[in-house]
């Protein structure tokens, strides 16, 4: 799979795209190209981007980059996949914005039942069907991808109105998923000690601390730093933050970490009703649907996939709620002062024909 040169601005910060450029008088194959722009501001885990898209004529389709897999802290590869979900449902905000309407056909010729191990198999295929005015309330959520950002340090205690509660878990019903929210403290206090209990599971693992060293060797150059004295998750962020990162994996006690969980004002599950790639792409558009519905109602997140990587903290946090298959736990909150950016692999890096 080559890399082809892109026009516009690839080479540039890849926050700095700005919707001016947009190529309206060119091909199909150009404005499918610039929107791009907008994919690859999606979240990820340990901020590994892991996605690639191939140019086929006037259509994309979108491929999980296995080279950036996370063979132990992912072994079955579901956060891979649900960030490549939060990727296209940022080029389908994209093209919505532009007037342009994606026919979005998703894994097209993987068969039911199939294991999703082949990187020649595209796990989406997004052709443009037709132009049509973009709606309101689609503008907002475009406009919000620039807007959004992983917050890792400790939210305003100020909680959520349950307006926005009830409308950011319509955002994720409208994409095959769903969001259940916890709120009181007690729940919060046992979400906090089931991700420390998987953060101290994964950390006796010696090939897990390779792995997360090296990824984490990698986010960390690109993290902004956190203010004296703050609270945060660690320089993971994205997908992945174990609480205990940078402890000795044969400390006991919990860290004080745990409280920035316990402080959050809204703790997030996002689910689905099956647990199969489909889910998981599912589950990765309404992940990122939601986290820009918030974004836009000034609301930041930051999200928890350690006790969802492990069997015996996952079935703990369904049971939490009473909901089969949780993908993901997010952290919800309001922020005092703007978030710096990551730096993030340009669009010219992950498109081939």
């Amino acid at each position: 799979m080559d890399t082809v040169p892109i026009p516009f601005r690839f080479d540039a910060d890849a926050w700095s795209v700005d919707e001016r450029d947009f190529p309206s008088a060119s091909s199909t194959a150009d404005r499918l190209q610039f929107c791009l722009n907008y994919a690859v501001l999606a979240p990820s885990c340990y901020n590994t981007q892991p996605w690639f898209f191939r140019l086929t004529g006037a259509a994309l389709e979108l491929f999980a980059d296995r080279s950036r897999r996370l063979p132990v802290g992912d072994a079955d590869g579901r956060a891979l996949v649900i960030a490549c979900g939060a990727a296209l449902y940022n080029l389908r905000a994209a093209l919505r914005f532009f007037g342009l309407h994606p026919k979005v056909t998703l894994l097209p010729w993987l068969k039911e039942g199939d294991p999703l191990s082949n990187s020649e198999v595209p796990l989406a295929r997004i052709e443009l069907d037709r132009s049509e005015v973009c709606p309101a309330s689609d503008r907002a959520l475009f406009q919000a991808i620039r807007r959004r950002r992983t917050y890792l340090g400790a939210f305003d205690p100020a909680p959520i109105s349950h307006s926005l509660i009830d409308a950011m878990q319509e955002q994720a019903r409208s994409e095959g998923a769903w969001l259940g929210m916890l709120e009181d403290r007690e729940a919060k206090a046992e979400v906090a000690q089931i991700v420390a209990d998987a953060d101290r599971s994964q950390l006796t693992q010696r090939k897990f601390r390779i792995e997360m060293a090296k990824w984490s060797r990698r986010s960390a150059r690109l993290v902004p730093a956190m203010p004296a004295g703050a609270l945060q998750l660690g320089p993971h962020g994205e997908f992945s933050t174990p609480l205990g990162a940078f402890l000795d994996a044969t400390l006991s006690g919990y860290p004080p970490e745990t409280d920035l969980i316990e402080t959050t004002p809204l703790i997030g599950v996002l689910g689905a009703d099956g647990d199969t790639p489909l889910d998981w792409l599912r589950s990765g558009q309404a992940l990122q649907k939601t986290v820009l519905w918030a974004r836009a109602a000034g609301v930041w997140a930051s999200f928890l996939n350690t006790p969802i990587s492990i069997p015996e903290s996952r079935i703990k946090v369904a049971h939490l709620l009473d909901r089969n298959y949780p993908m993901l736990l997010i952290r919800f909150g309001r922020v005092p002062a703007p978030v710096a950016s990551r730096t993030l692999r340009a669009a010219r890096y992950i498109i081939g024909r």
